[in-house]
């Protein structure tokens, strides 16, 4: 029993396997070519291109610097003045390749990821091929919100609150450790009843 990207409601992006819920108001193949378009755009956004002007800045701010040593102290060792152009050849060529990015008009493409719930690794392996699109959904977030409710009760501060303390708040109003434990093992504990059936209907560990 394992379920992968050929399963009718769901789709595999950057190794990770995710599902739509069958009430969304967009196909699968349009939520999975709107993860695409996004990490293209967002690559594309990262990218710098070299343009003519940055060359021409790099020549103009090595020669610039060479003329002022020259004139100013009377420069003319070759090897001084190599090493004073290759410096200002490279503020030349930032300030160029910087300056056409802050000055060119270019309307900012935005691509918004559709809806979907990806299926932790458990999950996908362990579900029957039958399984529903929206069956996914229901034990991927049971599992995932179960996650993260036991790694915030495992790092939860256990430190005694001070005697000046209330019980729930402390002098600033924020919540007291004991609060915080409390509330992150209430939330512990219903995520944990709500998991234990996805776990046996799965065969998973049941948590103790």
């Amino acid at each position: 029993m394992a379920v992968d990207g050929s399963h009718e409601g769901c789709f595999e992006f950057g190794s990770r396997l995710y599902v739509v819920p069958t009430d969304s108001e967009h196909s699968v193949a349009e939520v999975a070519r709107s993860y695409s378009d996004a990490s293209r755009i967002r690559r594309r956004g990262h990218r710098i291109r070299l343009h003519w002007t940055a060359f021409v800045g790099a020549a103009l701010g090595g020669g610039f610097l060479d003329l002022s040593a020259w004139h100013s102290s009377g420069l003319t060792a070759p090897l001084d003045l190599a090493m004073l152009f290759g410096l200002g050849g490279v503020v030349g060529f930032a300030t160029a390749i910087g300056m056409r990015q802050a000055f060119r008009a270019q309307a900012t493409e935005v691509v918004v990821r559709l809806p979907a719930i990806q299926v932790p690794a458990e999950v996908a392996r362990h579900a029957p091929d039958d399984a529903t699109a929206d069956e996914l959904v229901l034990w991927s977030v049971l599992t995932r919100r179960f996650r993260a409710a036991r790694v915030a009760l495992e790092n939860v501060p256990f430190e005694s609150a001070g005697p000046s303390e209330a019980p729930g708040h402390s002098p600033t109003g924020t919540l007291t450790p004991q609060a915080t434990g409390a509330l992150a093992e209430l939330t512990y504990v219903t995520a944990k009843h709500d998991y234990e059936p996805v776990a046996l209907i799965l065969g998973l560990p049941v948590p103790d």
